[in-house]
């Protein structure tokens, strides 16, 4: 029995074929307000081209507001042990013993059609801050399986930060939109027309876009 994971809610979710293999659900985490108020703060890096922008000067560019995402390790790949455990609460240890958990791995294998109990996991936090924003694209042929767990508190359609599901890499062929409500979830299996993006966030805007994104990767 996982601690704040809820697999229930995980196996409940139905892989959905068009225009590509991908879920949505409700409910992810047994108690996601102490999640969210739990997001680390500290440990967290900018985006390689952001920080490249900021060397050559175009801080404040379009591509700059593009790339103002962070991320931070929670479990770095194929690692049993958490990143920097030290600055993390007890909330966010228990959610690392339900991802190295067999029963989650059962359950997302029984999820996605793919056995993902022998490939290699990696687990970060994201913020995506004002600007920001993911272009089409289609997942690297290694990165197999992917489990996106929202932690955006108080988010509304309107603020952005949507994951697109496309059918094409043109940017306006949206199949679905999902805002990053808290405690929705996806989960993507990799194909090559799995195409998808993530809309902008306005700037101005305040508040972050946070989510844990799992993957699973093979050779």
């Amino acid at each position: 029995m996982t601690n704040m994971i809820d697999l229930d809610a995980l196996g409940s979710a139905e892989m959905r074929t068009d225009p590509f293999p991908w879920a949505f659900y409700g409910n992810a985490l047994r108690d996601p307000q102490a999640l969210i108020d739990a997001f680390p703060t500290t440990g967290f890096e900018w985006h390689s081209q952001r920080r490249i922008l900021e060397t050559l000067g175009r801080r404040g560019t379009d591509a700059w507001y593009q790339h103002n995402v962070a991320t931070r390790a929670l479990l770095e790949l194929g690692e049993t042990r958490p990143h920097e455990p030290a600055e993390l609460d007890d909330r966010w240890l228990a959610v690392v013993d339900d991802l190295l958990s067999p029963e989650y791995r059962e359950r997302l294998s029984d999820v996605t059609g793919v056995d993902v109990r022998p490939l290699r996991m990696q687990a970060h936090f994201w913020r995506f801050d004002e600007g920001a924003f993911f272009q089409p694209h289609v997942d690297k042929p290694h990165k197999i399986v992917t489990h996106l767990m929202y932690l955006t508190e108080n988010w509304t359609e309107d603020l952005g930060g949507c994951f697109r599901v496309l059918g094409s890499n043109d940017p306006q062929d949206v199949h679905t939109e999902i805002p990053p409500l808290p405690n929705n979830a996806i989960v993507l299996r990799r194909t090559d027309n799995a195409w998808h993006s993530v809309s902008a966030i306005p700037r101005g805007q305040q508040r972050s876009r946070k989510l844990l994104q799992v993957w699973f990767w093979g050779e």
